[in-house]
């Protein structure tokens, strides 16, 4: 399989997010398994978010790479257990000036991705700034 590594970290929008435990900016490594990458499969890409006290993991088509709203269609949520809801309402779409992950692609210097419904927290949104690269 392909991967790419990384972190970064990701900054709350609202205040709504703080009501969760999310104010501020929190760091976090990241692993990025691009569809239709050597060994990946060819419909759908895989992220995980790794923080200090759990993980976010979920799987999306990247539709195209098209900045519109990446609809995320399983995720894991693991903090203190895992929940993996059945129809999650957390979604994302990548920024305007940042990249967009690709297939061939070797680094990404600016992911830049803005989550709705951030670890299913109806209105909480947050920004992921992350660098990843191909180990």
């Amino acid at each position: 399989m392909t991967e790419l590594l990384g972190g970064g970290y990701l900054v709350a929008q609202n205040n709504i997010c703080a009501q969760f435990g999310w104010a501020g900016t929190h760091q976090v490594l990241a692993r990025l398994q691009p569809q239709g990458a050597p060994g990946n499969e060819r419909n759908v890409s895989q992220m995980s978010l790794l923080f200090g006290t759990g993980t976010v993991s979920f799987t999306f088509n990247n539709n195209g790479r098209y900045r519109s709203t990446q609809v995320i269609d399983t995720a894991a949520y693991v903090w203190n257990g895992p929940v993996m809801p059945a129809d999650p309402t957390m979604s994302f779409s990548w920024y305007y000036y940042g990249d967009i992950p690709g297939r061939w692609d070797q680094e990404l210097d600016q992911l830049i991705m803005e989550f709705s419904n951030f670890n299913e927290h109806e209105g909480c949104d947050m920004i992921a700034y992350l660098s990843l690269h191909r180990p």
